[in-house]
């Protein structure tokens, strides 16, 4: 290929031979050199593509990748990297603490290493597997809590463990699901962390009444709160900080108002109540702030 143009080709046959052979080699450097400035033009404007392309590609793939995690978190599992950031987890009862965990808390007994109970956050999908996969005897709405909260009692057969409760609190567009293990808590101890939850956002609703639950499967209403000071077989003792006169007259409405529970004796500081069935009869004695239940079965002491 001709490497230089026609004024060039020109310009060199007027030139001596000599002259020419300088003049041809100075113009075929030339176009050597503006050929090289031309390849390494191409060649910078090529790896400028390359590195554009490339932070391109790498920005979409942070972008698809942040996508797939997030919808991770919010469907398949339990939501709980996103969901314990924003919440505060507390409740009134200073003998349980908890330890942050992967999937969520466990909780502990001060003084015990062994764990009591856990939480997590879960989907509506959990919700269901959780439900389906055990055998829960019991389904209740619990009225009046800081949260909108359900509860199941699941009958389990181990040596320390002999009822589990579930409890799902709806906690804004959360749903966090608690599980603790009888006899390693008490009754009142689980019910007084649940009685008591505030997770700060959102906030907790403050109802100005007592709250009453059931113990395990038996009949009688207690009032959150309690906190266990002895426990031993037909007689539990309790601390009642909210154990004041107009609270106690409140409460013993409550049990007469159930229809299960008739009052047969006593006008303080001792009330005694039959079951319907007259199968059990309860003494419950009330000492400031201590409160006391005596539990007696008459047709058992009849056969014995």
């Amino acid at each position: 290929m001709n490497q230089f143009s026609d004024e060039q080709w020109e310009l060199l046959k007027k030139l001596t031979p000599g002259e020419c052979e300088r003049d041809r080699m100075r113009l075929k450097i030339r176009s050597s050199i503006r050929t090289i400035k031309a390849q390494k033009k191409k060649e910078r404007t090529f790896d400028l593509k390359n590195v554009v392309f490339t932070s391109l590609f790498l920005l979409l793939s942070a972008g698809l990748l942040f996508q797939v995690q997030n919808y991770d978190q919010h469907e398949d599992r339990s939501g709980q990297s996103h969901a314990v950031n924003e919440f505060s987890l507390k409740w009134d009862l200073e003998t349980i603490y908890s330890e942050r965990s992967p999937d969520g808390y466990e909780f502990y007994k001060k003084g015990e290493s062994e764990k009591v109970g856990f939480a997590e956050f879960v989907n509506d999908r959990k919700k269901k597997e959780i439900i389906s996969s055990k055998a829960m005897n019991v389904e209740k709405e619990l009225q009046n809590f800081p949260y909108p909260t359900t509860l199941y009692i699941e009958h389990v057969k181990m040596m320390d463990v002999s009822l589990r409760y579930h409890f799902f609190v709806e906690a804004g567009k959360n749903i966090l699901y608690f599980s603790f293990d009888y006899p390693k808590l008490e009754y009142a101890e689980i019910f007084q962390i649940i009685g008591s939850l505030d997770l700060k956002n959102p906030a907790p609703y403050q109802h100005e009444q007592l709250l009453y639950v059931v113990h395990g499967y038996g009949k009688l209403p207690y009032p959150v709160g309690l906190r266990p000071a002895e426990i031993d077989g037909g007689t539990e003792k309790y601390t009642w900080d909210r154990g004041t006169d107009q609270n106690m007259k409140d409460y013993l409405d409550k049990i007469q108002a159930t229809g299960v529970w008739k009052h047969t004796g006593g006008e303080g500081p001792s009330y005694i109540f039959e079951s319907a069935d007259g199968m059990e009869i309860v003494e419950i004695t009330k000492d400031e702030k201590e409160l006391t239940y005596q539990y007696s079965y008459p047709d058992r002491e009849e056969q014995k």
